[in-house]
């Protein structure tokens, strides 16, 4: 006697789970109202809008190269310290062979300090030396002499 009423209270107990777990399913699945997590305001600005017209489909171009200031020529040695000078802050570009149209592989910025490694080269009019900077090596590339000073120069 006891084990079936113990049964049919065991079988009473999985409906009434089963039937809490229906209904507390379909509770669980209602969507709750979409509240905004933020709010954006926008503020009118003083500043007039500015319409760009593009006049090239081309990238960006640096400007031409400078013309060098004549300065008296210079011999450097291999493996001395020089100086990028005299570029009125604009920097020296370094190039990937020792003429004006070959790619620019970096700047040398003013006072920064490189050693020569090759040259000179004469080409496009120019004295050019190969020079790499002495903390930096992958800042490489040929430069014309004119913006060049031996470091130990004052």
């Amino acid at each position: 006697m006891w084990t079936i009423l113990g049964g049919a209270f065991g079988t009473a107990l999985v409906i009434i789970i089963l039937v809490i777990g229906i209904f507390s399913r379909r509770t669980s699945n209602a969507n709750p109202p979409v509240e905004p997590v933020l709010t954006i305001v926008s503020r009118t600005s003083s500043t007039p809008q500015v319409e760009i017209t593009p006049t090239s489909t081309m990238g960006p171009e640096l400007p031409p190269s400078p013309t060098p200031p004549e300065l008296p020529e210079q011999d450097f040695d291999h493996g001395q310290l020089v100086t990028v000078f005299g570029t009125g802050g604009d920097g020296l570009r370094l190039r990937n062979a020792p003429d004006l149209d070959a790619a620019i592989g970096f700047l040398g910025l003013e006072n920064e300090v490189f050693r020569v490694i090759d040259g000179p080269i004469d080409s496009d009019g120019y004295i050019w030396w190969y020079l790499v900077n002495p903390y930096e090596g992958s800042k490489s590339g040929w430069a014309v002499a004119n913006y060049l000073r031996s470091a130990d120069a004052p």
